[in-house]
């Protein structure tokens, strides 16, 4: 089992989730400082720990372990996803407040055009 590749999965879902360690560790019932060391790869989960971090971040265990099946809800997701993730989270937060709003005013525009 490969903690850092899990720990990274785990910071960077995280953070595409706009999550801050505390709140993360808040909706996982552990301490900000145990989902530090998780993100590190420090520390491994318990079998409680990894089912609720799972919930928390809508994420397969499949894809924890290294698998493509990142949704939970066992929705495929592309590679390109991840880069898209990557570039996201290189934006401040006022960027994301912006982008957030860009691509409101095309979902609402895209499900008018299809109605």
């Amino acid at each position: 089992m490969d903690l850092t590749a899990i720990g990274n999965r785990v910071r960077v879902a995280r953070k595409g989730k706009m999550l801050t360690q505390e709140k993360l560790a808040e909706l996982a019932d552990v301490t900000p400082h145990y989902i530090y060391e998780i993100e590190h790869g420090l520390k491994a989960m318990s079998l409680d720990t990894l089912e609720k971090v799972s919930l928390a971040l809508d994420l397969s265990l499949d894809y924890l372990f290294g698998g493509d099946d990142m949704s939970a809800k066992g929705e495929s997701t592309p590679a390109s996803d991840s880069h898209l993730n990557a570039e996201i989270n290189r934006l401040s937060r006022t960027e994301k407040l912006a982008l957030i709003n860009i691509l409101s005013g095309i979902i609402a525009r895209l499900k008018n055009e299809s109605k």
